[in-house]
């Protein structure tokens, strides 16, 4: 999968090109089959301290109608773990690694920001509703679990969108985009509240009242780790698709050489040649696009097209420099036909001069006669100097390099190649 021009935006097929369903099972299964996972999950040993801390802060404030903030301010701490959970567990690879964060998460300075911003609906909705209560029992509740149906909503925009106040206008997204998950965080959010409600007012009746209020900051530090989990796991499954950089490996290759890559591993030969032979008309083409027509054509027993493209991809591997290659091509056409050769001159000579020490016998090949073939080539005597060279310092023909020596004196007049002569001659005595 791909998203268009690589923004992760759109879901496609890499075989087939086809826009592609987000799965919202994803391997775990359903998240309502989950919901004892999530309320297990604040228990784990890192984070049983965080309930202990904001049950010990809320048990000690006083008793007032007042004092409702004060006890919900007292779980920063629990507000920096949450967020770090959700960063956690939206990033699978890490999630497999650690089951929780660390303490050190509450340095992260740059975290806090968006554990506030994520923090302001919950506060927004709990401490009116928490007011409410105390006039009117049935709207309170009514406010808490209504409200609260919209947090996880914009919890995940702040984790997809970044810690900003604008990212709360993107939070119906969530929420219409995978909305079996959504529905299954949002009751968790909602009906956690009422029964935490219910719990506390029960405490109130039969314990005493510190002991109720520390019973309350437990209850909602167990809410906020949970709801925080189970979004995590939503970010998990969806985030991509939102945008979300999940931690995977950068992709460095290009969307088309992966898509190939796909083609070529379900057998759609036909379908990459083609694609291949589309780049290989534009400039951007390189060797390797070259070798990869090669070894198509070859596996789909297209020999007569291999043969015809051979020239051309023989000056592709000669202006690269890909010599080894170049004689490996030679040598297949001349097994076809032992007396093939590029039919350019300058292709000759270029490639000549790029094997003559390495393989001086093709080299004469390609070089001798070029008179005859391209009396009128540009750089024959350039030619038949690197051919005398060849047979002078290769072969030890002293005489026969004398030979082409004197044809290019006869037959050249440029000073530059007349100087080239002598010093050939004063070097071979």
């Amino acid at each position: 999968m791909d998203g268009r021009n690589d923004s992760l935006i759109e879901a496609r097929c890499l075989l087939c090109n086809q826009e592609l369903e987000s799965s919202e099972q994803g391997q775990g299964g359903p998240l309502w089959r989950q919901l004892d996972r999530y309320l297990r999950y604040p228990f784990a040993p890192v984070l049983l301290p965080l309930l202990v801390l904001w049950a010990l802060l809320a048990s000690l404030v006083p008793p007032l109608p007042v004092m409702v903030p004060v006890v919900l301010l007292a779980g920063l701490p629990t507000w920096g773990f949450a967020r770090a959970v959700m960063t956690l567990r939206s990033h699978p690879g890490k999630a497999r690694k650690s089951n929780a964060p660390g303490w050190d998460c509450l340095s992260d300075m740059g975290g806090w920001k968006a554990a506030l911003l994520q923090a302001l609906p919950v506060l927004l909705v709990m401490v009116p509703a928490g007011f409410v209560l105390m006039v009117s029992v049935p709207a309170g509740l009514l406010i808490g679990a209504v409200g609260l149906l919209l947090v996880p909503a914009f919890w995940l925009a702040i984790q997809a969108q970044g810690a900003e106040p604008g990212s709360y206008a993107a939070a119906l997204t969530y929420i219409f985009s995978a909305p079996r998950d959504y529905a299954v965080a949002a009751l968790l959010a909602s009906v956690g509240w009422l029964l935490g409600v219910a719990l506390v007012a029960v405490a109130v009746d039969v314990m005493p009242l510190p002991l109720a209020q520390g019973l309350a900051g437990a209850l909602a530090a167990v809410w906020w780790l949970a709801l925080a989990c189970l979004c995590g796991d939503i970010l998990a499954r969806h985030g991509r698709l939102w945008g979300l950089d999940q931690g995977g490996k950068k992709v460095t290759t290009s969307l088309e050489e992966r898509r190939q890559r796909i083609q070529l591993c379900a057998g759609r030969f036909d379908k990459v040649l083609l694609s291949t032979a589309k780049t290989l008309k534009s400039k951007k083409a390189t060797v390797a696009d070259w070798q990869r027509y090669d070894r198509l054509l070859d596996i789909t027993g297209r020999d007569d097209e291999r043969r015809s493209a051979a020239p051309t991809y023989l000056e592709m591997l000669v202006v690269s420099d890909a010599w080894t290659e170049a004689l490996a091509l030679l040598a297949r056409q001349r097994d076809v036909e032992p007396t093939w050769l590029p039919a350019s001159p300058s292709l000759r000579l270029a490639l000549a001069r790029g094997i003559h020490e390495q393989e001086p016998k093709i080299a004469v090949g390609l070089l001798k006669d070029l008179h005859d073939r391209h009396p009128d080539f540009s750089e024959l005597g350039d030619a038949y100097l690197l051919l005398a060279k060849i047979l002078a310092e290769q072969f030890g023909l002293a005489g026969k390099a004398e030979q082409y020596l004197r044809f290019v004196e006869s037959q050249c007049r440029d000073a530059k190649l007349r100087k080239q002569v002598a010093d050939y001659r004063a070097a071979w005595g």
